[in-house]
């Protein structure tokens, strides 16, 4: 994340006492929810919903802190100065560094890898050096730039990162999002680091004087600005998870019931912060014309949702129409063009190569979810020739991420049943193997028969759990679920009612 640093003994110490902080904020739920910001002598201050998990304090560095990035458990970080000197505190390790090499351009900032088993760092320069897992998506070590790098963040899933100058300006590496940059605001001070929400949305910048600048989907939760302080900030450093909230819909089927049943459903869970809403399927029932115009009325629908909304679809929209191939064309034109999610609000999805787009997966959290196009009912997936492949190689490749990263936990969301029929038995046969093997909390969330359901219902695999949604005009319209990364069982359940 943004840079900072310089590395001392592990374990915690007490927090620096250095200036108030009047415009400290209490702790917020969700992503982005606190920070930690580090002065070039490696002091550490927290704030918003972080610990106080040690600084060099009274052990200056031989070399100034220029970096710093938290491990990803949230308990422990790592500093590093501008000779590539690594200092570990709380739970991180050491992992390599620069420290014994002749550098053309001193070390700027760091950031590390989900796994916690590796780390980037850094030069003026834009110029790369990894450590552990952390793979090479790019530098600008061969550019000639207008202002020196002093930061970098990387994206949640490992596979990309960012660097800041310090005129805030921004470059994009591998899938690190691009949210904004402070180029052409006023900036107060020059910009020292930066930090990435959890969700890889957002970002923080933050100037010497530890000033904060805000992009994406996190806020500011206060900062030393206006503060003597005995020295300047030079890098902030942020949690990889916190706990956040998504809501379950599906089955929105006769538009004359169902699509004012939605709006009601929608107009109750826009007012409630969730990080994302995912549809499970059915966006029509059986007897309205499968047509584009249809699509795009749902599209409106779903786009009125103010968090990020994903869908994948279901039988009653594409499978069982007369004419399967050429429906689902549309279905992918209208809804999975981007790598965008629908909603007033997106996320950015990793989606399966074409033609099975209508495929997503992310991470949020650390937590990997996927949606699946797996038809129930009367569908079958056998209506799209190689669907079920892909479907299989999907769900491998999420728990496959999902054992990279050291995800706690696993959701795959598709409509089918999968007690309801035999349409995709070698996909559930996937999905309960992997989920018995990754051994974490895994969730199966489905529609199709539109009775709601929490069990777990697979002796073979106690971890996996079933989840289906109700269907959108009952009374209880959506689930809701509560994350907790930290938590061993991850997910809370709960029904609320519009």
């Amino acid at each position: 994340m943004g840079g900072v640093a310089h590395a001392l003994a592990s374990g915690p110490a007490a927090a620096p006492s250095g200036p108030t902080r009047p415009t400290a904020t209490t702790a917020a739920a969700g992503p982005g929810g606190g920070y930690w910001l580090v002065s070039v002598d490696g002091n550490v201050y927290p704030f918003g919903a972080v610990p106080a998990l040690g600084s060099l304090g009274a052990t200056p560095p031989a070399r100034p802190i220029t970096g710093a990035s938290i491990t990803p458990s949230g308990a422990g970080y790592w500093l590093v100065g501008t000779d590539g000197g690594i200092f570990s505190l709380g739970d991180a390790r050491f992992l390599g560094s620069t420290g014994a090499l002749r550098l053309n351009k001193p070390v700027v900032g760091m950031a590390a890898t989900p796994s916690s088993h590796g780390y980037w760092l850094v030069a003026s320069d834009g110029g790369i050096f990894s450590f552990g897992d952390a793979g090479f998506y790019g530098s600008t070590g061969a550019l000639s730039l207008n202002k020196p790098i002093t930061g970098m963040s990387a994206s949640p899933s490992g596979r990309g990162y960012r660097f800041v100058a310090t005129d805030g300006g921004l470059f994009s590496f591998g899938d690190a999002a691009y949210a904004g940059s402070a180029v052409g605001r006023r900036v107060l001070n020059p910009i020292v680091g930066m930090a990435a929400s959890p969700t890889g949305n957002g970002y923080w910048l933050v100037g010497s004087s530890g000033s904060i600048y805000a992009f994406g989907d996190v806020s500011t939760h206060g900062s030393t600005s206006g503060n003597a302080m005995p020295a300047p900030i030079v890098a902030i450093a942020a949690p990889p998870a916190a706990p956040f909230q998504i809501a379950l819909i599906g089955d929105t089927e006769a538009p004359s019931v169902d699509d004012p049943a939605l709006l009601r459903t929608r107009s109750a869970i826009n007012g409630r912060g969730y990080a994302f809403v995912v549809h499970d399927g059915d966006v029509q029932d059986t007897v309205t014309p499968c047509s584009q115009s249809r699509l795009l009325a749902v599209r409106d629908l779903f786009n009125g949702f103010s968090a990020p909304f994903i869908y994948t679809p279901g039988d009653n929209e594409w499978s069982d129409c007369s004419d399967p191939a050429t429906q689902l064309d549309s279905i992918r034109q209208v809804f999975f063009s981007t790598d965008q999610s629908l909603g007033q609000h997106h996320l950015t999805l990793s989606r399966q190569a074409a033609p099975f787009v209508e495929n997503a997966r992310w991470v949020y959290g650390n937590v990997v979810f996927a949606t699946i196009n797996a038809p129930g009912s009367a569908g079958t997936s056998s209506s799209e020739p190689g669907l079920t492949t892909a479907n299989v190689a999907w769900v491998n490749a999420a728990f496959d991420q999902a054992v990279a990263l050291g995800s706690p936990a696993v959701m795959i969301i598709q409509q089918d049943d999968p007690f309801d029929g035999p349409e995709n038995v070698k996909l559930d046969n996937t999905i309960v193997g992997r989920a018995r093997d990754f051994g974490k909390p895994v969730v199966l969330v489905h529609g199709d028969t539109h009775v709601y359901r929490l069990d777990r219902p697979w002796g073979s695999a106690p971890n996996l759990i079933e989840l289906e949604t109700f269907a959108s005009n009952q009374p209880s319209s959506w689930v809701q679920v509560a994350v907790d990364p930290a938590s061993p069982s991850v997910f809370k359940v709960s029904t609320p009612r519009s």
